[in-house]
């Protein structure tokens, strides 16, 4: 662990302590200002991420494990049956973390480190702004749309 902070200039470091069920940690969010680093010292909980098709994936964190995931992606956390997780939270550089969230709901296209999560990790495609599916006016990727006006393959007329 102490190499993989000066490795990564993780200078910062405090321990949480979460023993129940806390509503701000399981509100589906994500951080702008760096990484999610964690290091669960004592205790158990769940940490869930969304996959490529937007589905959760769920990880559940015990003592020893450690837990990174990039700026950007939505996420959430919850304590299991047992009630209880002492971590480390990690944070890069020596300045006052910035542990500020934005939950999925207030993102809509506008955050900048979602916007460079989705283009390095989902190739562009933020699922969250994927409901040009179900707009009956959008029709660019249709073969059979032949409303381009230089086309002058009209099935319908009868020029030959």
């Amino acid at each position: 662990l102490q190499v993989f902070r000066e490795e990564h200039d993780y200078q910062y470091a405090d321990i949480v302590v979460v023993s129940g069920y806390a509503e701000k940690f399981y509100i589906e969010h994500l951080h702008a200002a760096g990484d999610e680093v964690r290091y669960v010292i004592d205790g158990t909980g769940y940490f869930d991420i969304r996959d490529v098709h937007d589905e959760w994936v769920r990880m559940h964190a015990r003592a020893g494990d450690f837990v990174e995931f990039p700026s950007g992606i939505e996420h959430r956390f919850a304590v299991d049956d047992n009630l209880y997780i002492q971590a480390m939270r990690l944070y890069p550089g020596d300045g006052e973390p910035d542990w500020s969230s934005v939950s999925r709901s207030e993102v809509h296209g506008n955050n900048t480190s979602r916007n460079e999560y989705v283009d390095k990790y989902l190739c562009g495609v933020d699922p969250d702004l994927e409901d040009h599916h179900d707009d009956p006016d959008d029709h660019h990727d249709d073969p059979d749309n032949h409303s381009d006006p230089d086309d002058h393959n009209d099935p319908d007329d009868d020029h030959s």
